[in-house]
């Protein structure tokens, strides 16, 4: 057994405390699944690209609450446009004294799930863990068996929130290797509409682990925006799951920014169960050095009439490694179903590579359905242009870099979150400064 599997199994046997009755059997049934399956390894088919073996030698310990997080939390908040709502965790716990409410309005509720599942548990059983499976899932199971704190977001039926909702997961890596398992639960009801945004950081340059899942429920009717942007620590190891529901007519649109961490890897699961739900998942990856980024999809549709668009694309640099597994399923009976996947890759050092996997499951007859995977390097042409017309070259291949990556910023809806995304690419180019001194 390693550092690892030994560390991890202490925690679990320590476990956390509270909760009611249903919380700690739940507790329970996911670390007896997580030490069924152990951690997950490249023999593993939705693995057989991402090693854990760097993680391996490190015992890892529960990240305590750590006052030294401020910093980090702090300079994040000012990036945050005042009046808008924040939910700062601090190693996977809520700070009260960092968040705000801003303007959400009445009738939102939004709280640390320590405080529900003590003073609102109603809001919580039947929904917390009902898609996040552990069973299939190890990094589930574990922050389902391990999970202290997270973030409880309730928006009725029919309101509306203008700005988006931030949730701020930092990280504190000083001292010994640490690891948090925050939970977000999101319920929209009928016709609620609101963005999420998702920020992950780090604070020093020490290996810690973060393990998040957020479960997003929405009623029939419901528009919701996801963003997330992650942008650990160079030897992190960061870890997210994402698990959706959609009811009929409900819109969905998730969107991923990955900039840091040693290993980053995405998971999101999600479910169309009433007729003419909609779900747009797109993302870009940055990677340099020895990074890796494994992003995998499984988007199902049980119902007719509804729509899928998904859209990734990867950076690649120095040695860094790529995986996209993007599977859509149509079950029997979903006819009337469009769906379209695409994976772009350009790779910027010959010592790069991409695995990248689109794949389609029909079960119905009549729909509209496709993929297509496509993976290359700088147009050599369009650089000797951009050199011609005297460019240098590192502003020259910043700017064919940054027309591949913009379609993707661009497709942040609020204005402050996509100026947040341009400077946080832009910020990995040769010549980023001076692309946004010309922006």
């Amino acid at each position: 057994m390693t550092p690892l599997e030994e560390s991890l199994q202490r925690a679990l046997a320590a476990g956390p405390a509270g909760g009611p009755a249903w919380l700690r059997e739940g507790r329970e049934r996911a670390a007896a699944s997580f030490r069924a399956s152990g951690l997950p390894h490249t023999r593993l088919e939705e693995w057989r690209f991402t090693s854990l073996q760097g993680l391996a030698p490190s015992a890892l310990v529960s990240a305590g609450a750590s006052a030294a997080g401020d910093v980090a939390a702090l300079a994040e908040l000012g990036r945050i446009p005042a009046g808008e709502a924040r939910f700062v965790l601090v190693n996977g716990r809520l700070r009260e004294d960092l968040s705000a409410r801003g303007g959400l309005p009445a009738g939102v509720i939004a709280v640390g799930l320590a405080r529900a599942w003590a003073e609102q548990p109603e809001l919580l059983r039947g929904r917390l863990g009902r898609h996040a499976g552990v069973d299939r899932h190890p990094f589930v199971a574990l922050n389902t068996a391990l999970m202290e704190d997270g973030v409880l977001l309730h928006v009725p039926a029919g309101a509306v929130v203008e700005a988006p909702i931030h949730l701020v997961f930092v990280s504190d890596a000083a001292g010994a290797a640490a690891m948090s398992h925050p939970r977000v639960l999101v319920v929209a009801g009928e016709g609620a509409r609101f963005t999420v945004a998702e920020h992950w950081l780090g604070r020093g340059d020490g290996l810690y682990l973060a393990n998040g899942v957020a479960e997003l429920l929405l009623a029939d009717g419901a528009q919701v925006e996801h963003y997330t942007l992650q942008d650990q620590g160079p030897r992190a190891f960061h870890f997210g799951a994402l698990f959706t529901e959609q009811g009929a007519g409900a819109k969905l649109r998730i969107h991923g920014l990955s900039l840091g961490a040693r290993l980053s890897r995405t998971e999101i699961h999600s479910r169309l169960l009433g007729e003419g739900a909609t779900i747009d998942l797109t993302g870009l990856a940055m990677l340099s050095g020895q990074q890796l980024s494994d992003v995998h999809s499984v988007v199902e549709h049980a119902v007719p009439r509804c729509e899928t668009v998904e859209s990734y694309k990867a950076i690649l640099d120095g040695h860094s490694r790529g995986v996209f597994a993007g599977r859509i399923r149509v079950l029997q009976g979903a006819q009337k179903t469009q769906a379209f996947q695409q994976s772009s890759s350009l790779l910027l050092s010959e010592d790069a590579l991409i695995d990248t996997m689109p794949q389609l499951e029909i079960f119905a007859d009549d729909v509209k359905c496709g993929h297509g995977g496509a993976v290359g390097q700088l147009d050599e042409a369009a650089l000797f242009y951009l050199r011609s017309r005297g460019i240098p070259e590192d502003e020259a291949r910043t700017l064919l870099v940054w027309a591949f990556a913009s379609e993707m910023v661009g497709l942040v809806a609020s204005p402050a979150l996509r100026a947040r995304a341009r400077h946080a690419v832009a910020a990995r180019l040769p010549a980023g400064a001076r692309l946004l001194e010309a922006a």
